[in-house]
């Protein structure tokens, strides 16, 4: 039982003999009665009312010996109690005083280790005479010395001990100690510990990670303040990162900060993590997809005129410098070559085509995941009358050949045909990458033989060359033109050749030259000749 426990024995007998009984509040209040038969009705009663067992109230009965036990009780418990057996009954009166509401004594037996780094272990032992029925806590204080401000570090209902780490501390410094009890009627007084520690904080930090929300393309800027001077490591979704690149990572003192330049889609939810000595924080980085737009163009730059051969350059501005562009012609997606460029300069997209011709005429556009833009291109061409050039000369005297070209600064290629006196016509040729060749010539008599060579050596039919005879016409067919096909092409028969020179590229032009057959003849000597290709 709980607390002081007063007993009362009554044996019910025909004479009534008062009973009084005085506890303190929170004690426990017992009555005992002993009665002349052990299979007499028995009844307790308190103020006229029966009692029933509780929680709080105990009934036990052991032959002839009857127990009531009123269990912690309070000063409204107070009154009347009446055992009853048959026709005999005795009361006792049950008074409940007030206890002295007194505040807890101070713990004794304090004492500090100190022989751990960084830290204090605070032990000490409750007051021998204290309240066990009132609830009391122990408080632990510190203080910085020098300082006259005590803060609160510790508390505990049963502990008596704690241990003190420099982490819990606001700052480095040497610190005291002291400790007091506690209860609901009032405070004990305080117990300084005898000695001082030296405690060091740990880092901690004062400004945290803030996640952070931009466009597609804009930098995206992280920062963190410790309580020290340290080293730190960024992640980004686990992966640690370095200074450099899309990258920039920064430390002045005790601030932190992490740049990631140009920030990508792919990077949305991504979460960005600075570890350091004891510290980790995090944020979470949110992409939001860029609407690329281009500037408006004057109409002078969205359609251009040009002359064959100039370079034609067609650029636009858009919105990101990220933004990746498209360039078409008339639907179809252009690729870099060699005589045309796609550049990117910040915000500039650019595409030059170095000499601009007939097949650059057309509707170029540039395309972006949001926008396009388009550009109508026109090259003016000037076309110069191919007239066959016919020069005679005396054996021993100067040959000049003059020819007018449209441009001054037009490029022409010189080469030199060098032919035996006896041949009789020399013919350029020149066609487009896998179309059709035919080289033809045409004979006195229908019966007679050719042979047909490709610089000097004689050539056979084949699944890409035909040798045809028709009559007094004799044809070599190639059936796709390749750049290997090029060169000097002879048809000869007995006494007599023509000369064919064949240039297989994407010009397509053809000029033929007849030579009068008394200039070819000129004593048995080579004559060579010039020529200055004309572009028609």
């Amino acid at each position: 039982m709980l607390g002081r426990t007063t007993m009362e024995s009554t044996s019910v007998r025909f004479r009534k003999l008062p009973r009084k009984l005085e506890v303190l509040e929170g004690e426990n209040a017992a009555f005992c009665v002993e009665v002349e038969s052990d299979d007499m009705e028995v009844h307790w009663f308190k103020d006229g009312l029966k009692l029933h067992e509780t929680h709080q109230t105990i009934l036990k009965s052991f032959g002839k010996t009857h127990i009531l036990v009123f269990v912690n009780v309070a000063y409204q418990d107070s009154g009347v109690v009446t055992f009853v057996a048959g026709r005999s009954k005795t009361s006792s009166r049950l008074k409940v005083k007030a206890t002295r509401h007194c505040p807890p004594i101070c713990p004794v037996g304090v004492k500090m280790d100190i022989d751990r780094p960084n830290s204090a272990l605070l032990t000490w032992v409750p007051a021998p005479n204290s309240q066990t029925s009132t609830r009391s806590i122990f408080v632990l204080e510190m203080k910085e010395v020098g300082s006259q401000e005590w803060q609160k570090c510790f508390t505990s209902e049963t502990s008596t001990s704690a241990e003190v780490i420099g982490d819990s501390v606001p700052c480095e410094g040497d610190y005291r100690f002291r400790v007091c009890c506690v209860n609901k009627y009032g405070r004990s007084g305080h117990v300084e510990f005898p000695k001082v520690v030296h405690l060091v904080p740990g880092p901690k930090i004062r400004s945290r990670l803030q996640s952070c929300e931009v466009e597609e393309g804009e930098d995206a800027r992280f920062s963190i303040e410790l309580s020290a001077t340290m080293v730190g490591t960024w992640f980004l979704n686990s992966a640690q990162l370095q200074h450099g690149g899309r990258y920039s990572v920064r430390q002045t003192q005790t601030q932190h900060s992490l740049v990631i330049h140009e920030a990508q889609t792919a990077e949305d939810t991504a979460e960005v993590t600075f570890i350091a000595n004891g510290v980790r924080d995090s944020a979470v980085l949110r992409v939001k997809p860029a609407v690329v737009k281009f500037q408006p163009q004057s109409e002078f730059d969205s359609n251009k005129k040009v002359e064959a051969g100039e370079a034609i350059v067609l650029y636009c501005e858009v919105s990101h410098p990220f933004a990746k562009v498209s360039w078409c012609k008339d639907g179809k997606e252009l690729q870099v070559t060699e005589g045309l460029n796609i550049q990117s300069d910040g915000n500039m997209r650019r595409i030059v085509i170095q000499s601009a011709d007939a097949s650059h005429c057309g509707v170029y556009t540039c395309e972006t995941s949001g926008d396009v833009i388009k550009f109508n291109v026109d090259v003016a061409i000037h076309i110069i009358p191919c007239v066959p050039l016919h020069k005679s000369s005396m054996e021993l005297d100067p040959v000049v050949l003059l020819c007018h070209v449209s441009r001054d600064d037009a490029e022409v290629p010189f080469f030199v045909f060098t032919c035996s006196g006896d041949a009789s016509h020399l013919i350029f040729i020149s066609v487009y990458i896998s179309e059709e060749i035919q080289l033809q010539c045409e004979l006195s008599r229908s019966s007679g033989k050719v042979r047909w060579f490709k610089d000097g050596q004689q050539l056979e039919e084949s699944d890409n060359i035909q040798l045809i005879s028709e009559g007094p016409y004799r044809r070599l067919t190639i059936v796709c033109g390749s750049a290997e096909d090029g060169g000097e092409y002879v048809c000869e028969t007995d006494g007599d050749s023509v000369f064919f020179q064949l240039t297989v590229t994407g010009e397509c032009w053809s000029s033929a030259v007849r030579f009068p057959r008394w200039m070819l003849q000129s004593g048995g000597t080579e004559t060579a000749w010039r020529w200055r290709r004309v572009r028609t």
